[in-house]
């Protein structure tokens, strides 16, 4: 299964996306769907993929005799940049039309904003044009001063033809597995995606007993738009149990290699511990079958999230994170001018973790009522019991 898994990611990985700019990405997971034997799948008006299987036997109760669904959200895109424009000037070398100018979409590195960056932009056939990502030159800036912000010039190395908008990206290896690292231009959020897939196709094989939904949305990168959108419309059942699944920048407190973490907030919200409690009972089951299985947990402040929309909205939120390197490709941080640009990298074991936990997580829904952390809580010591019961009358105490 764990080949499987890595398999599933490195298919994914081929294909690139930027905010609005998800078609390939998209295509890819459709295909997945569309060979998975009871799986019901659709887009939403946004472009937003929703898929949903449950079991035979769940889906023959009552809904009232159910329990909640529980849907796992990705986002299909990552930072980059949009050609919006040629950049016609007076030079003699600008005049062959292989000068753009172009918006940042998403937290790219300022780096990629400073300094020479190799890119390539992303034909709708999804050939790749090798590129570089240019600062903005004096001219320029004066000629755009009432829209420069966030603007880069992009130089292509042909003289192919462009449809604008276009998307660019940075000329990174799609993926690649140096012992326990996987390096990809995109884990944020391809792996994500890849795991969500990869426990659905189990717990299809499985015939688990699951109300399963698998989201990937667009836009996550702008301004978590999909999932608002997907959020305001109602498009999942009231009741689910909405998990994020993120790759998320490194923090003090968490390290690679130590399980995937379930995340008890973001950046700005703080999320629900009912539907945490899910995987408090994944990870117990887990562990009992595998001593060696881990997990980590923490709030996650480097960034937001897609729980936060859902939670906006009034669902049941949690969420899962592969820790992350380089993240958004920077590698000091993204404010950084001085930084650069490179693969960003998660642990294989993280990984193959977090798709394990997920697949658990699926049939664990109930279980969250009687998880070891409620059912620890719930369990007062009688003798603690008895000895707060005499002290408050006053009566003489016994040695703990």
């Amino acid at each position: 299964m764990n080949q499987r898994v890595l398999d599933i990611l490195a298919g994914l990985a081929q294909h690139a996306a930027v905010p609005f700019h998800e078609s390939a990405v998209a295509r890819h997971i459709l295909g997945a769907l569309n060979a998975l034997e009871g799986v019901d799948y659709r887009r939403d008006d946004f472009g937003n993929i929703i898929a949903h299987y449950i079991s035979p036997r769940r889906a023959a109760l009552p809904e009232a005799e159910r329990e909640p669904p529980i849907a796992f959200v990705a986002h299909m895109d990552h930072p980059g940049y949009e050609i919006i424009s040629a950049d016609a000037t007076d030079s003699a070398a600008a005049n062959d039309g292989r000068r753009y100018i172009a918006r940042a979409l998403g937290g790219v590195p300022v780096a990629s904003m400073t300094k020479p960056t190799p890119a390539l932009v992303l034909l709708p056939d999804g050939e790749r044009i090798p590129a570089d990502i240019q600062p903005m030159t004096p001219e320029a800036t004066a000629r755009h001063a009432n829209t420069a912000d966030r603007l880069a010039e992009v130089r292509l190395k042909s003289a192919a033809e462009l449809t604008l908008p276009a998307a660019v990206i940075f000329d990174l290896p799609d993926f690649g597995i140096e012992g326990d690292i996987i390096r990809m231009r995109a884990a944020d959020d391809l792996a994500g995606c890849a795991a969500i897939l990869s426990a659905l196709e189990k717990l299809v094989e499985d015939a688990a007993e699951t109300d399963f939904y698998a989201v990937f949305t667009r836009a996550e990168e702008g301004g978590l738009f999909g999932a608002r959108l997907m959020a305001e419309a109602r498009a999942l059942p009231e009741n689910t149990l909405v998990v994020s699944v993120e790759s998320s920048p490194l923090i003090p407190g968490v390290a690679q290699g130590e399980g995937i973490v379930i995340r008890t907030g973001d950046r700005v919200y703080t999320f629900d511990a009912d539907a945490e409690q899910v995987f408090i009972a994944a990870q117990h089951s887990l562990q009992a079958r595998d001593d060696g299985f881990r997990a980590q947990r923490q709030l996650m402040s480097g960034g937001g999230c897609e729980a936060t929309a859902f939670a906006v909205f009034g669902y049941k939120v949690t969420g899962l994170a592969f820790p992350l390197g380089n993240w958004h490709n920077a590698t000091t941080t993204i404010p950084d001018p001085n930084g650069g640009v490179d693969s960003e990298y998660i642990s294989v074991s993280d990984y193959l973790g977090g798709v394990a936990l997920i697949a658990e997580a699926a049939v664990s829904v109930a279980a969250r009522h009687d998880s070891p952390t409620r059912r620890s809580i719930r369990q007062i010591p009688n003798d603690i019991r008895q000895r707060l019961r005499r002290t408050a009358r006053g009566k003489p105490q016994a040695a703990y």
